[in-house]
């Protein structure tokens, strides 16, 4: 059995090790508790189903804004196996493998993510910046270009903050690079 720490019903803490809610009254029997994490799913254990996974996916979430990546990873992915078609779930385990290093597990995360929803922006813009990265130049376009479809006012506003991202990291690079030959003719000079 794993271990439940928040109420289906209300969302409320549960007492640690206790299948009772406070809250809300609500007292799952071991054998209920049993039968949200099988893979044999019921029409009358799909609310709970939902709801777990939900409160799985808040625990990544939050464990993911602590930093705490590896256990977001954990927590997301409980929330998947429970729900194998929610696409945040994946796109956020996704931004977590990105933390952790694990890019190809990223792209994987955030293609599943894409499947699921196509219309799922922010999963495109991650990917392609991952393809970009690694080299796919071309399948980084194609990503961007399907933002641009989706939602031309974004890809303005991206748009926008490349172009000065970009102007300020040549005009970084200028500074450098002068910085650098006035230190070099001054050594030169000595």
């Amino acid at each position: 059995m794993k271990n439940i720490t928040n109420c289906f019903k209300c969302g409320a803490r549960l007492p640690e090790g206790s299948n009772y809610c406070f809250k809300c009254g609500l007292e799952l029997k071991i054998t209920q508790i049993d039968s949200i994490f099988s893979k044999d799913t019921s029409k009358a254990d799909s609310h709970y189903y939902e709801k777990a996974s939900y409160n799985f996916f808040i625990s990544g979430v939050t464990l993911f804004k602590d930093g705490e990546y590896s256990k977001s990873i954990t927590k997301f992915t409980q929330a998947i196996e429970l729900k194998k078609d929610f696409a945040e779930a994946y796109y956020n385990r996704g931004k977590a493998y990105v933390k952790e290093s694990k890019y190809d597990n990223a792209i994987a995360d955030f293609t599943k993510s894409i499947e699921i929803n196509p219309e799922f922006k922010e999963a495109y813009f991650q990917r392609g910046n991952l393809f970009f990265e690694k080299g796919f130049k071309e399948r980084a376009r194609e990503d961007y270009e399907k933002i641009i479809e989706l939602d031309f006012e974004i890809a303005s506003q991206l748009f926008d903050k490349l172009h000065n991202f970009m102007e300020s990291w040549v005009i970084n690079i200028i500074r450098t690079k002068t910085t650098s030959a006035d230190v070099k003719k001054y050594i030169g000079d000595s």
